[in-house]
C-alpha cells in the first residue's frame, strides 16, 4: 500500500513535466528517488526530503525526455531541489542526472550523477538545464551556473553533463565565460555575456561535437562622478570554437580565452 501511495504522488509531480507517463516509468523514477535519496515523501511540498548531512532538501524529478539510441529506448531524468529552510548565500542547491535504458519491461540505470551541489542561497540552478544532442546519438545536459560575490560581482559558468565510459554522468565542460563587475577602487567596470551552441556540423572528437562560443563584452573606466568615460570604452564580440580534449576528457577554453 505504501508503495502504491508513493507512486501515485510521483504521478502528480511528473504530470507537470509530461502529458502522459506509463506505470513502468513512474515506478522507475520512484525507485531512483527512493534508492539514491530517501523514501521520505512530503505530500504537502510534493517532494522527497533528502538530508545530505548539513541541509535538508526538497527534491523532485523536474524534467525527463525519451530518446531512441540505436534502437534502444532511453530515458533521461533531471532531479532538482532547494533547501527546506532558507539557505545562506553560500548554501548550494541540489540535483541529480540519470540515464536509463529499457530492458524487457523494466528500466535500468546505465549512468548517473545523483549528487550535484550547485547554485546558491539553497536554490538549485540545475532545473534550468536542457537536454541537447552533443554528439551523434549522444545526449547531454547543458546550462549555466551563476554566482555572486562581494560588491555585486557576478559570474557564470557554461556547463555540460554527459555519460562517459566510467558509467557515470560527468561534468565534461565548465567554461568560465560570463561576468559583471565594478571596481570602485580602480574606477573600472566590465561585463561579458556568452552564447554557446553545439556545432552539429563539426567534426566530432571522442563522440562529442565541437562547441561554438560567442562572447559579447564591454569594458571601460568611470570618471570622478562614476559615469562611464566614452573614450575608454572597449566593446566587441569574440567568437571561437572549443573542441573536446581527449587528454583531459573535458572541453577546455583556448589558452588565450581562459
Amino acid at each position: 500500500m505504501k508503495f502504491l501511495i508513493i507512486v501515485s504522488l510521483f504521478l502528480m509531480v511528473l504530470s507537470s513535466a509530461h502529458a502522459e507517463i506509463s506505470i513502468d516509468v513512474r515506478q522507475a523514477v520512484e525507485r531512483i528517488m527512493s534508492v539514491y535519496y530517501s523514501s521520505s515523501y512530503d505530500k504537502l511540498r510534493g517532494c522527497t526530503l533528502y538530508d545530505d548531512g548539513s541541509e535538508t532538501y526538497c527534491l523532485a524529478p523536474k524534467h525527463y525526455e525519451f530518446k531512441n539510441i540505436e534502437g534502444v529506448d532511453t530515458l533521461y531524468v533531471l532531479v532538482s531541489g532547494d533547501t527546506v529552510e532558507d539557505g545562506a548565500r553560500v548554501t548550494p542547491g541540489f540535483g541529480g542526472l540519470f540515464i536509463l535504458y529499457k530492458l524487457g519491461n523494466s528500466w535500468v540505470v546505465s549512468a548517473s550523477e545523483p549528487y550535484i551541489r550547485n547554485g546558491g542561497a539553497g536554490r538549485s540552478q540545475l532545473i534550468g538545464f536542457d537536454l541537447r544532442e552533443v554528439g551523434a546519438d549522444r545526449y547531454g545536459w547543458v546550462g549555466k551556473f551563476c554566482g555572486s560575490g562581494a560588491g555585486g560581482q557576478t559570474n557564470c559558468f557554461w556547463s555540460m553533463y554527459a555519460a562517459m565510459t566510467s558509467g557515470k554522468v560527468e561534468e565534461v565542460a565548465r567554461l568560465d565565460l560570463d561576468y559583471s563587475y565594478e571596481l570602485m577602487s580602480k574606477s573600472s567596470y566590465g561585463e561579458a555575456e556568452s552564447d554557446v551552441s553545439i556545432n552539429t556540423g563539426g567534426v566530432m572528437t571522442q563522440g562529442f561535437y565541437p562547441l561554438k562560443v560567442t562572447v559579447d563584452y564591454e569594458h571601460g573606466l568611470y570618471d570622478n562622478n562614476y559615469e562611464p568615460i566614452p573614450s575608454s570604452l572597449d566593446k566587441g564580440t569574440d567568437s571561437f570554437i572549443v573542441e573536446f580534449n581527449e587528454q583531459t576528457q573535458t572541453f577546455n577554453l583556448p589558452d588565450d580565452k581562459s
